[in-house]
């Protein structure tokens, strides 16, 4: 609704271009994991090879008897596809999966696994995040601005933050022994409260408590750091790189 809202705001009023709502006409099925490419390739009759079928692009496929738009796209940090069909074929498409995959230990995930998995990788979750706060620098995520490819809402805005440095930075925190986290918890440095974190959860993978959160740019480096917890301070460690493959081998291979 927010993206929607957006677009339907900027429209250009001679009729070019429109807006029109397919929720209930599409279905989405997320195929994820290591073995997802092994899975998907015994389903469709089109080469998905890494080098035919590369990371960030979409291609059609034939699923079964379903056409689908398969995006290679992940929220884990592994291998990974979106495939976006007719809701009329949506059950085929997943029970094809399911028979097909058996064998490959394939399950249905939950959306607390999606989002430890996603906090190992360093994804970030819009409205938690990500929010219209901050901008694309304060967030780690300049590397996704294009400031040369001409004129666009908020450029200069986005170019000051870039000359000057944003004043905020989002940093990612581990507690060393497991402790229930949701998001919201004061982030302390040296005694002082200098942020909340945004969103938190635990990583199966890497075994420890994870925690967004934005602190001033000028506290980022060095140590001290603690979060509190259920009126409780823990010390924390903040990482510069994602907990799980930070050289994106596993998601690029």
């Amino acid at each position: 609704m927010h993206d929607a809202g957006w677009i339907r705001a900027h429209l250009p009023g001679d009729g070019s271009a429109a807006l029109r709502e397919v929720t209930s006409e599409r279905a989405c099925i997320n195929l994820c994991g290591p073995r997802s490419r092994e899975l998907l390739a015994r389903v469709c009759e089109e080469d998905v090879s890494n080098a035919a079928f590369p990371f960030m692009q979409a291609r059609a496929l034939r699923l079964g008897y379903a056409p689908v738009l398969a995006l290679r796209v992940t929220y884990l940090g592994e291998l990974g596809y979106e495939l976006h069909a007719p809701m009329e074929y949506a059950a085929h498409v997943y029970e094809t999966l399911r028979a097909a995959g058996e064998d490959l230990g394939v399950a249905d995930a939950g959306y607390r696994a999606v989002d430890g998995l996603r906090l190992e990788k360093r994804y970030l979750y819009w409205s938690a995040d990500i929010t219209p706060d901050y901008t694309p620098y304060h967030a780690g995520l300049g590397f996704c601005v294009a400031l040369d490819k001409g004129a666009f809402i908020g450029r200069e805005a986005l170019r000051r933050v870039r000359e000057e440095g944003p004043d905020e930075k989002l940093c990612c925190f581990t507690l060393e022994d497991y402790v229930p986290v949701f998001g919201g918890e004061a982030i302390l440095r040296d005694g002082r409260v200098v942020g909340v974190t945004s969103s938190a959860g635990y990583g199966y993978t890497v075994g420890k408590s994870i925690l967004l959160g934005y602190v001033p740019a000028d506290e980022v480096t060095g140590d001290g750091w603690e979060i509190e917890a259920f009126c409780e301070r823990h010390p924390a460690t903040r990482h510069a790189r994602p907990l799980y493959d930070s050289e994106r081998v596993r998601l690029l291979a």
